[in-house]
């Protein structure tokens, strides 16, 4: 996926739902939200970078589900 691709407003709301749920699925709980904005945020590298890499790449799983 380009990462300068577009989507729109109701289609990047439903990416993260879909990136939520799919962290709930693995067993995410409620009190574990703080934990997950801390994972999701941007590193010093810029929006490429997450702390934890990975939730980049579930992001742009999320993403590309939606928009396929």
């Amino acid at each position: 996926m380009d990462e300068n691709s577009t989507i729109s407003v109701s289609g990047a709301y439903r990416a993260m739902f879909e990136f939520v749920y799919a962290y709930w699925k693995r067993g995410g709980e409620q009190d574990e939200v703080g934990s997950m904005l801390g994972d999701i945020q941007f590193g010093k590298a810029g929006p490429t970078e997450t702390a934890d890499p990975a939730q980049w790449s579930d992001w742009l799983a999320a993403v590309e589900k939606v928009t396929k």
